[in-house]
C-alpha cells in the first residue's frame, strides 16, 4: 500500500478528483475544504486535468489559505459562489492580538483547521474568513480572543490586503540552478546546499523540489525547512563576470 506519506497523497488526489466527478454527475458547484499554499499547488496539478473550470478563492484578492472550487462547463467560476464568510472583529487597540492568539481561540471551539481560512490581524481589528458551515460559530460564541473582549459582526471592509514585510539579500549566481540559489538563500556553498534539496526540505513555488539542477525562473518562491521562504528577482541581466543577478527577498 505505500508509505503513509504516498498514502495521504492519493488519499488527497481522490478528494480533488471527487470533486471533479460530483460536480459532472450533479451540475453543482462543489467546493474543497480551505487548503494551504502547498495543498492548494498540488491541488492545481490534479485540477488541469479534470475537464471542468476550476478556480481558487479565499475571501480577498492574495489569501494564502484557499478552497477549490468546481464548476459546471456552463458555469462561470465565480468568487461569489464560494461557501466563504469573512466576518470583522474588533477590539482595543492597545491590545496586541496575533494570528496565533485568533486561531487558538478559534480550535477552542473544537472548529477544524480545514474550515478557517485567512486571518487578518490589524491594530484593533482582524478579519476572519472561514467556510460559511461555521458563520454561526463566529457570530454568536467568539466574544473574547484569550482575555481580550471582542465584537464580531458579518462582512469585512473592500480592498483587504497583507501587507509583507522582506529582508533583502542581493547577489549572483553562476546560474539559475537551484543548488545555487538555495546556497545564497542560506549563506552556504553549494555542496552544503544539495544535501538540503536532496534530503527533501526544499519546495519550489509550494512543491517538493529534489533536483538541485532545476532551472528557475523569476518570481519562483523557494521554502526550506529551518530557513524560512524566499522569492527569487531576476531580470537575467549578467555581470561583466557573466554571472547572473539577481535578489532575494526573504519572507519575514
Amino acid at each position: 500500500m505505500g508509505n503513509p506519506e504516498q498514502k495521504e497523497e492519493a488519499y488527497f488526489a481522490a478528494r480533488i478528483r471527487n470533486l471533479f466527478e460530483l460536480c459532472e454527475r450533479t451540475g453543482t458547484p462543489k467546493f474543497s475544504d480551505f487548503l494551504s499554499e502547498e495543498e492548494a499547488a498540488r491541488a492545481a496539478g490534479i485540477a488541469g486535468h479534470g475537464g471542468l473550470p476550476f478556480r481558487f478563492w479565499g475571501g480577498y484578492e492574495g489569501a494564502g489559505r484557499v478552497m477549490l472550487g468546481v464548476f459546471p462547463d456552463w458555469m462561470e467560476p465565480e468568487t461569489g459562489a464560494f461557501p466563504i464568510v469573512g466576518c470583522t472583529f474588533t477590539y482595543p487597540a492597545a491590545y496586541e492580538l496575533t494570528h496565533r492568539d485568533f486561531l487558538g481561540s478559534l480550535m477552542g471551539q473544537q472548529l477544524r483547521r480545514e474550515l478557517i481560512g485567512d486571518i487578518v490581524v490589524t491594530p484593533g481589528e482582524a478579519y476572519v474568513f472561514a467556510d460559511d458551515r461555521v458563520e454561526k460559530v463566529l457570530l454568536t460564541q467568539m466574544d473574547r480572543i484569550g482575555r481580550v473582549g471582542v465584537s464580531v459582526k458579518k462582512g469585512v471592509p473592500d480592498g483587504i490586503s497583507v501587507e509583507q514585510k522582506f529582508k533583502e539579500i542581493s547577489g549572483t549566481l553562476a546560474s539559475l540552478r537551484l543548488d545555487a540559489a538555495v546556497a545564497l538563500c542560506c549563506g552556504v556553498s553549494r555542496e552544503k546546499a544539495s544535501p538540503l534539496i536532496a534530503g527533501g526540505l526544499v519546495q519550489r513555488n509550494h512543491l517538493a523540489a529534489e533536483n538541485v539542477s532545476a532551472a528557475l525562473s523569476d518570481g519562483d518562491v523557494l521554502s526550506i525547512r529551518g530557513k524560512g521562504k524566499f522569492r527569487l528577482e531576476t531580470d537575467g541581466s549578467l555581470t561583466r563576470k557573466g554571472r547572473v543577478a539577481v535578489r532575494i527577498l526573504q519572507y519575514l
